[in-house]
Parts: C-alpha cells; structure tokens; sequence
C-alpha cells in the first residue's frame, strides 16, 4: 500500500507538471511544449506549442512544425489561434489543439505527438514514444531571474520513437529518438532570455537539457544525465565568460559537480531558422519585429569529446 501511494502521487505531481502553470498578475505569462526529434532516416522535426501573449491580439495558442531534411528539402509551418482551442483532457492525461494537434498520455513511454497544419502545403506527424529515460525533475527546476519566474521541466531527455511524418502527400514511416522539455515564464521570452541552449546527446551517457542565460548573464536551467540532475556552473566561449548578446564560435558549459565533464563544442549550425518565416504577411512581421525583435534558432550536431553526438538548438537576437 504505501509503494503504491507513492507511486500515485508521483504520477500526480508528474501530471500538474504536464499541464499549465497559469501566472496571475502576469500579463506576459507564455508556456511552451518543445520536442526535437533526430530520425534514423537524417531527418530532423521540431514541434512547439506555445500559450503566449501577442502584441495586438493578446493570449494566443501558437503551433509550430518545422522539418530539416526530409529527402533532402526543408520546410516549416506556424499557426495562431485563440486560446478556447487549447483543452486540457486531464481525465485522459491530454492536451488538445483545435483536434490537430495533441499530446496525448503523460510524458514518458507512450506519449504521443499529434501535428497537422495544411498552410502554404499539408504538413503531418504522428509520433509516439516507445521508451524513454528517467526524468526526475530537481528543486532548481524553478528559478528567479531578474525579478521574474521560470520554471522548466525536462520531460524526456530521451525515448526512442516511431510513427509517420509527411510533407504535401508524402508521408513515410519512420523511428527514430526524441526529447521533450516544458518551460513557463512570467515575462516575455525575449526579456527574460538572451540565448537559450537546447541539447540532447544519443550515446550511453546520454546528456540532455536546456541552459539558458539572462540579458544580465544569469545561468539557469539544467541538463539530466542517467536520470541525474546536473546544474550549470559557466557557459564560455574560448576561455571567457560568454558574452550573449551575440551568437558564439563556440561553447563550453562547466557544472556544479565538478566531477561531471564539461559540455563543449563548435557552434556550426546546420540550418538556421527565424521566428518570421512563419508570420502572416509583410505587417505581422514588422509587429513581431517591432515588439519583439527577430529571434533566430541556430541548429546544428556536433561530435563532442566528452559526450559522443550532440544534437543542439541555440537561439536568441
């Protein structure tokens, strides 16, 4: 009895991490679900459903689907819509989207990833993860930053998937590994975060994360390595602190366990992607770079000497 009780409420807690973290008195309160999937096939996806606050409409529901790679083309799609089509279904551990877009069962083995857009093209995935490891989400997960809140939680640092993915009428089978991580914040993205590092590494280790760092240089985030928790000490580039308000050469991240190898590599990217490729029109994008400036995601893998391959997404101004 008292196993199976600890076991409830640890799905419990699990569960409150999955869904919303509404932040009253926020006006510019935003919440994010980020996926990253590295296919066998060379293929790359990235799935984001945001809650944020737009200039000029207020609270919105973004989703945000984009490809690298797919038989050797690129391309992406983003929609916009009003907050009555976000649901969250916590009798079914499932948030739905306007019934085209889910993530369906808590994160974890069998969590499952519905994206299905048709703008500018049909675009299609289906994935559902079919392991996953540990996930245990530390007391730093929650941090103050300049006055503000973030919380993040790094659901899956890594599950082997498999499901379907399709551009226009080509859709395939495919497997492959993914990663999942749920941040919310009390403040606009842009205002709180300079650079944000996203990471997942595929050999025996396994070091996953994301690290970001304020306008002012605050650290904060953390990565999980065989289901432990390991917290940022410096992020550098060469020898120096870095410096973010601009993209690096190259970066190395120090922990706090200094017993844990550093994570460093060259910042050479193999797409680079911007917040505007997906905005509608010449006036929504001079909105969006007016009131939030261009955001830019550097995303790339890098072979490190520490932690084998390491697939990455850096992004910032």
């Amino acid at each position: 009895m008292h196993i199976f009780l600890i076991l409830l409420l640890a799905t419990f807690a699990f569960a409150n991490d999955f869904f919303r973290h509404p932040q009253s008195g926020a006006k510019n309160y935003n919440e994010s679900w980020d996926y990253v999937f590295v296919l066998d096939n060379g293929t790359k996806a990235y799935v984001s459903y945001t809650w944020m606050n737009v200039p000029g409409k207020g609270p919105q529901i973004g989703t945000q689907l984009s490809v690298w790679n797919f038989k050797g083309k690129s391309a992406s799609v983003g929609r916009q819509y009003p907050t009555e089509r976000f649901k969250e279904e916590k009798g079914k551990n499932t948030i739905n989207i306007k019934d085209e877009y889910l993530m369906e069962n808590l994160p974890g083995k069998g969590h499952r990833v519905l994206f299905t857009a048709d703008k500018n093209g049909k675009f299609f995935l289906d994935l559902k993860f079919t392991s996953a490891d540990p996930a245990p989400i530390p007391s730093e997960s929650i941090s103050n930053v300049s006055g503000q809140k973030y919380g993040l939680y790094v659901h899956i640092p890594y599950g082997r998937v498999e499901g379907r993915i399709g551009i226009n009428n080509d859709t395939i089978n495919i497997k492959g590994y993914g990663y999942m991580d749920h941040s919310w914040l009390t403040e606009s993205a842009p205002n709180m975060i300079a650079r944000s590092l996203l990471f997942t590494g595929s050999n025996n280790d396994r070091i996953a994360g994301r690290i970001n760092i304020s306008p002012k240089g605050e650290i904060f985030g953390y990565a999980l390595s065989k289901g432990t928790p390991i917290l940022p000490a410096q992020v550098l580039e060469g020898t120096s602190a870095y410096n973010p308000k601009k993209f690096p050469g190259n970066l190395t991240i120090t922990w706090k366990d200094t017993e844990v190898a550093p994570l460093k590599f060259e910042i050479k990217a193999q797409e680079k992607y911007s917040i505007l490729s997906n905005a509608d029109g010449f006036f929504e994008k001079q909105l969006i770079k007016n009131t939030m400036g261009e955001i830019f995601y550097l995303r790339g893998r890098a072979q490190t000497e520490d932690w084998g391959r390491v697939d990455w997404v850096l992004s910032g101004k």
